[in-house]
């Protein structure tokens, strides 16, 4: 192995080391009362309780790029506390495969999934999003490959992992503030291409501006430290998530990829 794929390799293991010490940590947070109170207070009535940004909109926008029907399997690439799966298995009758690295997040999925007794058809995985298991009629990642060193390459090896033509819906946190033709060449190249591509910012702005408001009112009414302390931290993620929107320097992007041989140009 070339010293340049050592340096890659080596900083690929280090990235998922520090995505899975913030999510492990995150889930520890928001596992007690006043973590799950936020989560549901934060969340519309139609919404999953979800730790993140997806929104009934990222819902109805994954049903209706995928079209999951009863018996078909989904992949959920960074389940979380696995509401969003649970959700579409809901909506559609389809199998759910969700994956993450955080221990912490599959325990939780898998209690709740077991709560409301569809633990048969949704199952959940501690795994990397980048080696998924085959067979799948589709995926879709929800604010989790923003974790990802390269996306793209995360991307193509789940595609070529689904059946043909290898859909996969994504919302995607860009730090980075790419304006479309940008955004898009990162994502574009010899093994995928854009089927949508949707600029959802505004989204992202009220979905933080909520977060941030119910963190502070659940701050105020709660009196455990530790309860308390983890909603500070939330307060104080969402501030810079709202900093950085005004900036420009952050972005919300909704898209769905194919793999290149069966591709058509982003609508």
């Amino acid at each position: 192995m070339s010293g340049r794929a050592l340096i890659e390799t080596g900083a690929d293991a280090i990235t998922r080391w520090i995505a899975r010490l913030y999510f492990e940590v995150s889930y520890r947070v928001l596992a007690g009362t006043a973590g799950r109170e936020f989560l549901h207070a934060a969340s519309d009535r139609d919404e999953p309780a979800v730790h993140g940004y997806a929104t009934a909109l990222d819902i109805q926008a994954l049903v209706e790029a995928l079209h999951p029907l009863r018996g078909e399997t989904l992949l959920d690439l960074g389940c979380g506390n696995g509401e969003v799966a649970i959700t579409i298995h809901r909506r559609t009758g389809c199998r759910v495969i969700g994956i993450d690295a955080a221990r912490r997040a599959v325990t939780e999925a898998r209690r709740r999934a077991a709560n409301v007794g569809v633990q048969r058809s949704v199952r959940f995985l501690v795994g990397d999003l980048g080696s998924p298991p085959t067979g799948a009629s589709a995926a879709y990642a929800l604010d989790s490959l923003m974790f990802a060193r390269r996306p793209a390459h995360v991307l193509a090896s789940v595609s070529h992992s689904l059946e043909p033509p290898g859909r996969v819906f994504v919302t995607f946190v860009d730090h980075r503030g790419l304006d479309r033709r940008a955004f898009a060449r990162l994502i574009e190249g010899t093994e995928l291409r854009l089927e949508s591509l949707d600029d959802v910012t505004p989204e992202l702005d009220a979905r933080s501006r909520k977060r941030a408001s119910v963190a502070r009112r659940t701050i105020r009414a709660r009196r455990s430290p530790a309860g308390g302390l983890g909603l500070l931290l939330v307060l104080a993620e969402e501030t810079a998530v709202m900093q950085l929107i005004r900036r420009g320097r952050l972005r919300r992007w909704r898209f769905t990829t194919i793999r290149a041989d069966t591709s058509s140009s982003p609508s």
